[in-house]
């Protein structure tokens, strides 16, 4: 019988191999219902096969036959946690995401040490709750000038309140401390509002209408009358980027009674010109690296997608000076529907004159708010001040040209209003060359380039024992392909390289031309979509690997290419580059990873909000800048394997040096180019890739002299994660 069996499964990979996916796929079920000791031994290939058929089909936009199929292979499959995440992927992908929760739970249920679902967990988490979420709940201040703001306005037994963007339903229940008429609390987030509705039923509370809806969506006969105090908290760094013009314009038509309030009742917005190296480096190329690159005048910044500032916790950078005095941009009534409407559809600039408080170059412009509750409470996001809220951090304005100035000058600036959002208008009229974030970040690490560079002449040397010059053939998957172009200048023979955007690849072209290197020596494969199949039976003499994402994960996908290229594709005697990845990790206590992963109750005046709101905490933080982050070290940074794809899950054994808790596992690497030449860190204020955390849950109590055993799972793919036990 196993026999015949075994034919069919033959016959199944055949129709596989065809492209015949559907059949394929049913013949296995087949096989499997009627010979279930088989299972075990054909189940890795009848998931790949599944995979396939699953990405033809939601191809062609057949979600039901997907989960048809899913459905068949759980009952042959119902503890497999390949399928249980892959389900949740696709419930995912086609927004059912409190099932795609479920089933990436119960696949964490069944294999806790399962990287990927943990991972897709997370992400649903973040999709769900934004993480502003938790650091807006736990900044005490805000939330106390708030109550005394809404305790000030609201009147017992007379004002009628809404809470427009409710969040939780904080300021709602701050309101409902007053004993106004009524209050109704709209969200846009279906979430949100249950949270808020849980939060409400858990005081017994029947005298809030909580409503899942855009205020722009409603009008007052929804909630019986006009309001006479309207509450909210939709401001973004940048004071207006939230659409709150938009929505009081609106409320103000069909929300708020003649003579009602607003609170904030006004807001007032910052700008100072200042002079920060980092900041300057985050967004444009630094001048070192464009006379390396031999285009000494080029003006060269990251590519912003239409985003007209950044966001950033502007006191954490040490080297900020302010350059000039603070300048009022913007003074807005929020009571005065004339003042909204001028505001929100004024075209005309609003034109600013900083006068220099000392001399230096300008190279970026920051800003900041005050709310003004009411003539008696206000709230400030100054980077400078003791008092500020930390609730919200600083529009930085980046996309300027540096400029020189000396003390009194007059440095001469204009913003717009462009759809309800701040702009800074260009101070230029000169062309600018847009790379990627990932191009900019890369070239603006001087040690690592550095150290790049310092490898050129003995690669040059070690390859010249086996090839000549002329005939040696270079592939460099850096963001900008700096060791590839060093190699062309003395005479490789060719390079291919990869370009994030179509920008970096009018960018390498533009380095080569300076450079005046021939453009037929260099194939750019642009995007992420080129596979292995570009590469056919070519064999490099020189491979430059660079498998990391801009957040500080490993990119399984160049990861899994950079293994190929090794072992398929070098030309024997060849240099592989880098020589070895090592992951690094420190146990610490962070009290920002806290506040930004998890609500504390006494923060929110001791309203029982983090029962509902610390479900959606997660394990893992990216983009962490280890520079500016502060932190307790509870351990000596040590290596935890190196990244390659002999990594396997393991326990390893880490002293503590403090006493204390732990929340988190700080990540990040350290690359040796070549072996015997010293090892480089990410770890570092311009590292081309930002550090990770895996957050513990709860905190670790540790003592000195503890051995912390931090786990290390990992997933066949390589993708892997860190978590942490305490042996005493």
């Amino acid at each position: 019988m196993e026999e015949i069996e075994g034919d069919y499964v033959n016959y199944a990979r055949q129709l596989s191999s065809s492209g015949n996916l559907s059949k394929s796929f049913d013949i296995y079920i087949s096989v499997f219902e009627k010979n279930p000791r088989l299972k075990n031994m054909y189940e890795p290939e009848f998931q790949i096969v599944m995979m396939r058929y699953n990405e033809t089909l939601s191809a062609a936009g057949k979600i039901e036959d997907i989960f048809t199929n899913f459905s068949r292979a759980i009952k042959i499959f119902p503890k497999n946690v390949y399928l249980l995440n892959e389900i949740g992927k696709y419930l995912y992908k086609f927004g059912y995401y409190e099932e795609a929760w479920s089933h990436f739970q119960k696949a964490l249920s069944a294999n806790s040490g399962f990287v990927n679902a943990e991972k897709n967990l997370n992400s649903v988490k973040n999709l769900l709750v934004e993480r502003w979420h938790f650091r807006m709940l736990n900044d005490k201040k805000r939330n106390e000038l708030f109550r005394a703001a809404i305790h000030e306005i609201v009147k017992f037994g007379k004002d009628n309140v809404i809470d427009v963007g409710t969040g939780t339903g904080l300021l709602a229940l701050f309101a409902r401390e007053c004993q106004p008429l009524t209050i109704t609390a709209c969200d846009g987030s279906s979430v949100m509002t249950k949270i808020a509705e849980n939060i409400i039923q858990d005081y017994e509370i029947n005298d809030i209408a909580i409503v899942n809806k855009m205020s722009t969506a409603m009008d007052y006969k929804e909630i019986g009358s006009k309001c006479t105090v309207l509450v909210t908290e939709m401001f973004d760094a940048g004071l207006f980027g939230e659409h709150v013009l938009q929505t009081l314009l609106h409320a103000w038509n069909y929300l708020i009674d003649v003579g009602g309030k607003v609170i904030p009742g006004r807001a007032e917005f910052f700008v100072a010109g200042v002079n920060c190296n980092y900041l300057n480096l985050k967004y444009q190329l630094g001048q070192g690296i464009k006379t390396l690159l031999n285009i000494p005048t080029a003006n060269v910044h990251m590519m912003s997608n239409d985003e007209t500032y950044d966001c950033e916790d502007v006191h954490s950078f040490k080297d900020l000076k302010y350059m000039t005095e603070e300048h009022s941009l913007i003074k807005i009534d929020f009571n005065n529907y004339d003042d909204i409407q001028d505001k929100l559809y004024r075209s005309e600039p609003f034109n600013i004159d900083l006068i220099a408080t000392q001399d230096g170059e300008i190279n970026c412009m920051i800003g900041w708010f005050n709310l003004y509750l009411t003539d008696n409470v206000t709230i400030t996001t100054d980077p400078r001040s003791e008092d500020r809220c930390n609730a919200w951090q600083q529009a930085v304005f980046f996309d300027i040209i540096p400029k020189e100035v000396k003390k009194n000058d007059s440095y001469t600036t204009q913003f717009l209003m462009n759809t309800g959002k701040l702009t800074m208008v260009p101070n230029y009229n000169i062309n600018i060359d847009k790379i990627s974030h990932e191009a900019l970040r890369f070239l603006n690490d001087s040690e690592y380039v550095k150290t790049i560079l310092g490898c050129v002449g003995m690669a040059c040397v070690y390859l010249g024992q086996i090839i000549e010059m002329a005939e040696i053939v270079v592939i460099d998957l850096c963001p900008f392909p700096l060791f590839g172009l060093q190699m062309l200048k003395r005479g490789a023979k060719s390079l291919v390289c990869t370009a994030r955007t179509y920008n970096d690849e009018i960018f390498i072209l533009k380095v080569l031309e300076a450079n005046k290197i021939d453009i037929s020596k260099i194939t750019i494969l642009v995007g992420d979509l080129w596979n292995l199949d570009s590469f056919v039976d070519t064999l490099f003499h020189a491979i430059f690997c660079h498998p990391f994402e801009l957040c500080g994960e490993i990119d399984l996908r160049l990861k899994d290419i950079a293994h190929e290229l090794k072992t398929s594709h070098l030309a024997p005697g060849g240099l592989y580059m880098p020589a070895t990845i090592s992951i690094i990790g420190q146990l610490v206590d962070s009290h920002w990873l806290d506040i930004n992963n998890r609500v504390y109750d006494e923060n929110t005046i001791d309203y029982k909000v983090s029962g509902y709101m610390n479900v959606y905490q997660v394990s893992q933080n990216f983009c962490i800048d280890m520079s500016r982050l502060e932190y307790t070290p509870m351990s000596r940074p040590t290596c935890l394997g190196e990244c390659s794809n002999e990594l396997r899950s393991f326990v390893i054994n880490v002293p503590i040096i403090k006493d204390g808790t732990a929340n988190a596992i700080l990540c990040w690497y350290k690359i040796e180019l070549m072996e015997d030449i010293g090892e480089i860190a990410t770890n570092r204020s311009d590292g081309f890739v930002d550090s990770i955390a895996f957050l513990a849950d709860p905190k670790v109590p540790m003592k000195k002299g503890d051995i912390a055993n931090v786990l290390r799972c990992v997933d066949p793919d390589g993708g892997f994660k860190l978590l942490v036990d305490i042996e005493n």
